[in-house]
């Protein structure tokens, strides 16, 4: 055990130890002289137990903010009262995370932070770090770090170096900037646009060293230089000394131009221009330790909750003595929504490198988000699998205004140049007039039925798929409103032939549009890939695109996965058939089997297809009808199990009903019964005696219950045991 002795080295700041090259050594000779016990010792290693505990507080100010905050009921009084058990703060967090899952905004902890010793670090080299790092952790706390010992306790001194490497999600779509400061030597890397992995995942923005030399020139009697290679901007800061044959002793750099290379020199004091004569030729530029040197760097347009890797290190090489220098590194954030330079560049926006980002960590509302309609519409459901299904409820009627378009002009919204970068869905253009959300967008570089998901005014838009190349190219826009598909072919007369893309998910009723093709041309599909028949009769030439648009506005598709082509089908009747009739006329049977199952109020239950259809025009059913059948009428049926009628629902009458050429008729076995006023209305009633079932009653047998029953005649009652 240790004795109490307080007057030892290592306690006054002066002789602290803080100079020794082992720190554990210094501690354990001083932690060795307290030691009571002969035979005993006492070291670093039996202060494990309390290592990393950390000593902090509430401040009243912090205090304030959770004040107030238990969790509260009103009791029959109306008085708020405590919950009893105590609802805790760990409670709410549980909760919390069984919603959020693992945060994916404004959650993260800080990038993974890696610790180099100053034998590791050779600042020539593209790693700048060698071998492996002695320490790791995700120490980040607001972006500012301040040394004014050693960057780690582990460090051998303190010079050194630490790599941090992780993710940064932005909040808000568009350019972040960031900042980075420093008094030493640093680097920093974002994430290549349209990187999705692989090789060459960062782009190297800064790399600011102790001296860098490369070419450039520079002209008499200004304070401007330039680069003779742009890309050579990434070794230069602000602040930075320069020197050359044609630049004052003492100059350093006060901006500079990433495009184009151009730097602007501040003079030294009493100089008016830094660069004294014209030159062309070698360029240096260098600092000391504890020279402040900034940079910025503005992004590409950066998607909203989409994660980016972000790489930096900070690092003194192992033969400048730095003990007694300003040692630092701070890094700041602007997003596109600050109105002034942003703040500091806080631990949580920032994730590590093993952060789990995979869809079980998952909590509730982020599937509900990705699972949400965005404004511009989109599929609700799927065409395969019917419990996949998503219903949309409102307490509001649905209001549909939807009216066909008629020509070319009217759905081409925008017609532009933009720049595409491969594998990334940001596509820079400057002029968004007209162009909305939700439109689909054609052109080069563009996946087929992308979709335009956000627009930055002025800058850029974002699409729902990454673009599949690199280039200027010219875009076009098309409503998306009512939109299928687009294909390439010709007309004559009343055929539709496809020479690019095919017919899938075409359907009967729709309508097409393209350059010469006539107002409110409908198609009827014909069970061919490339072909559909349009009406009315015209002549389009070849290789003109075609646009393939639904004729009214709500579209149910429901039960796509129910009443899948394969397993039921919605025939129609193509002439008027008389009940109890067996043979019924269909305008197409094809795909129908012995067996399947025949559906509708006109049929007899468990009436199915007797034999395989003989033709595809007429098919044979086992049982009579019911009812008559007229021309237009359908019916559905299936192979499948269940009741499949509502795959075809009845589009000329609804039962008890027969339809007739003059109108619906009641049938005969449904008089007319009805509910009035809570009354039960009917036109005749039948009371049937069952002799078998009647009871002998004695006379000390009452009752009191009668129902009554009103007739021209008068009323009647029954009586009611």
């Amino acid at each position: 055990m240790a004795r109490k002795i307080y007057k030892r080295i290592g306690l006054r700041r002066d002789r602290n130890l803080s100079d020794l090259s082992n720190s554990t050594a210094g501690l354990n000779n001083l932690l060795d002289g307290l030691v009571e016990v002969t035979g005993f010792t006492f070291t670093s290693d039996d202060l494990n137990a309390i290592r990393n505990i950390d000593s902090a507080g509430l401040r009243n100010a912090e205090y304030r903010n959770i004040a107030g905050s238990s969790a509260v009921f009103s009791d029959s009084s109306g008085i708020p009262n405590p919950f009893f058990p105590r609802i805790t703060y760990q409670n709410r967090l549980d909760i919390s995370r069984s919603f959020s899952g693992e945060p994916r905004l404004f959650g993260g902890g800080g990038l993974t932070a890696s610790y180099f010793n100053p034998n590791q670090i050779d600042e020539n080299s593209i790693g700048i770090f060698s071998g492996s790092p002695f320490k790791i952790d995700n120490y980040w706390e607001s972006g500012n770090f301040p040394y004014t010992g050693k960057i780690t306790p582990e460090s051998l001194n303190a010079n050194g170096g630490v790599l941090w490497e992780g993710f940064f999600i932005p909040v808000s779509t568009g350019q972040h900037t960031f900042y980075v400061s420093s008094s030493a030597c640093f680097t920093f890397d974002f994430q290549t646009e349209g990187y999705t992995s692989g090789v060459g995942t960062y782009t190297e923005i800064a790399r600011i060293g102790i001296t860098t030399t490369f070419s450039g020139s520079g002209t008499g009697g200004t304070n401007i230089i330039s680069l003779g290679t742009t890309s050579n901007t990434k070794y230069v800061g602000v602040g930075q000394s320069v020197s050359a044959s044609g630049i004052a002793t003492g100059s350093n750099v006060k901006s500079y131009n990433t495009s184009n290379g151009v730097i602007e020199l501040t003079p030294p004091i009493g100089i008016n221009t830094a660069v004294s004569t014209t030159f062309s030729g070698n360029i240096t530029f260098f600092k000391t330790i504890g020279q402040s040197t900034q940079i910025s760097h503005s992004t590409y347009v950066l998607e909203e909750y989409q994660k980016y890797r972000i790489r930096a290190r900070y690092f003194i090489p192992a033969a400048i003595d730095a003990i007694n220098a300003q040692r630092n590194i701070t890094f700041s954030l602007s997003r596109p929504t600050d109105i002034s330079s942003g703040g500091l560049l806080r631990y949580n926006n920032l994730y590590a490198l093993d952060y789990d980002f995979s869809e079980n960590a998952k909590g509730e509302f982020p599937i509900y988000i990705d699972n949400s309609i965005r404004f511009g519409g989109g599929t609700i459901g799927g065409s395969v699998d019917s419990n996949s299904y998503v219903k949309v409820k409102s307490t509001k009627k649905v209001d549909i205004l939807y009216t066909p378009k008629t020509n070319i002009g009217d759905i081409t919204k925008a017609t532009t140049s933009a720049t595409t970068v491969s594998s990334s869905p940001v596509i820079s253009i400057s002029n968004i007039s007209n162009i909305e959300i939700g439109n689909y967008v054609f052109g080069t570089n563009i996946q087929e039925n992308t979709r335009v998901n956000q627009i930055i005014i002025g800058k850029a838009i974002v699409l729902d798929k990454s673009a599949t190349g690199t280039g200027s190219v010219t875009l076009t826009f098309i409503d998306h409103r009512g939109f299928v598909k687009r294909t390439v072919g010709s007309i004559s007369e009343t055929t539709l032939t496809l020479s690019s893309g095919n017919t899938n998910t075409l359907k009967t009723g729709m309508i097409v549009i393209g350059t010469n093709v006539t107002q409110y041309t409908g198609i009827t599909t014909t069970g061919s890939d490339s072909v559909v028949t349009v009406s009315p009769s015209q002549t389009v030439g070849a290789g003109t695109t075609f646009y393939f648009y639904q004729s009214r506005g709500l579209i149910n598709n429901g039960l796509a996965g129910f009443c899948l082509p394969d397993q039921t089908k919605c025939l129609i009747v193509t002439a008027n058939t008389n009940a109890g009739s067996t043979t019924i006329p269909v305008n197409n049977s094809t795909g129908v089997g012995n067996g399947w199952v025949v559906r509708g109020f006109q049929f007899a239950t468990g009436t199915i297809v007797s034999g395989a259809p003989a033709t595809s025009t007429s098919i044979t059913i086992n049982t009579p009808t019911t009812r008559n059948l007229v021309a237009g009428a359908n019916f559905t049926v299936s192979s499948a199990g269940g009741d499949r009628s509502l795959c075809c629902p009845p589009t000329d009458t609804s039962p008890p009903f027969n339809p007739t050429t003059e109108g619906l008729d009641t049938v005969a076995d449904a008089p007319n019964l009805r509910i009035e006023s809570g009354n039960v209305k009917f036109d005749a009633i039948k009371a049937v005696v069952d002799v078998n079932n009647i009871t002998n009653y004695n006379a000390s047998d009452v009752s009191k219950n009668r129902i009554s029953i009103s007739t021209p005649s008068g009323i009647f009652k029954i009586l009611c045991v």
